[in-house]
């Protein structure tokens, strides 16, 4: 009887050791399923890491060569990506690596987006800029334009009032002219023929200018840059100065015409010059030409 008692308590005991050894294998097996899901799964998450690093060394490499500004700074940030490249290859990830690394590719994500961001506002900017230089061409080109027809008014307007009290000399004119025996003037260009210059200029002042009077000297000069007329001397000190003729001009805060008229004898063709000056300052000058 107690043979069959001891038989029956190793049959239970055989039973839980086997119901145990299942239950461990199923376990075990549990266990080593549920790490090779982790495995691949973070395995794929490293490649997918790997991935977006080389991405960001790509975006770093082309900013690098279009900002020469943080080129040291972005330099730096591009080692940075390659030490964690080379650290991610060679090491086996776990969820800390996974969440370190994340987070620096997060940053990195940043750098580059604010560098994109930075990039399109330089672009636009520069855009702006080749706007407003075309804009500030064309408007100078017309302003050329416009002053080259302008030029010879100019010459005498850029000498009017700069003061309130200034006299100003505009509109200088010249006439070449033939004078006939019976007195009579006939305009003529040629060399030849003319004996007689009429010189004309308008003295211009303004109301709070005082009464005075203002001598005017007048230099006309031949293309051997001789004098033609009186051939004065006048010493003003800083400066000699030769001249045809001079005009007296009694000014009372009216505009006047001031004309005089030189003989000329034995002229040469060729090119005339013709200034007036106030004192020893030139306050206008033209040109004539004879054949």
């Amino acid at each position: 009887m107690k043979i069959i008692t001891n038989i029956s308590s190793i049959k239970f005991i055989s039973i839980g050791l086997a119901i145990s050894l299942f239950c461990c294998l199923g376990f075990s097996y549990k266990i080593y399923h549920d790490f090779k899901i982790t495995e691949r799964i973070l395995n794929a998450k490293k490649n997918e890491i790997i991935s977006e690093l080389k991405k960001s060394k790509d975006s770093l490499e082309l900013a690098i060569s279009e900002n020469s500004l943080l080129k040291t700074d972005l330099i730096i940030e591009r080692q940075k990506v390659t030490n964690l490249l080379d650290e991610i290859n060679n090491t086996n990830i776990d969820l800390a690596s996974l969440i370190k690394y994340k987070t620096e590719i997060n940053r990195l994500k940043n750098i580059v987006a604010s560098l994109t961001k930075e990039k399109l506002q330089l672009k636009k900017n520069n855009e702006l800029l080749k706007i407003q230089r075309d804009s500030t061409i064309l408007v100078l080109t017309q302003s050329k334009k416009y002053n080259d027809t302008l030029v010879a008014m100019n010459e005498d307007l850029n000498r009017v009032i700069r003061k309130g009290s200034k006299i100003s000399i505009i509109n200088l004119k010249t006439s070449t002219l033939k004078q006939t025996k019976s007195g009579d003037l006939e305009s003529t260009d040629k060399a030849s023929r003319v004996n007689l210059l009429q010189i004309t200029f308008m003295v211009v002042g303004n109301k709070i200018t005082k009464p005075c009077e203002k001598e005017y000297y007048v230099q006309i000069i031949d293309s051997k840059n001789n004098i033609i007329g009186e051939k004065n001397t006048k010493n003003f000190g800083v400066m000699i100065l030769n001249y045809s003729y001079y005009s007296l001009v009694k000014f009372k805060n009216e505009s006047l015409e001031v004309t005089a008229e030189i003989t000329l004898e034995n002229i040469k063709k060729g090119n005339y010059f013709v200034n007036v000056f106030d004192k020893y300052n030139l306050v206008s000058k033209t040109t004539f030409a004879l054949k």
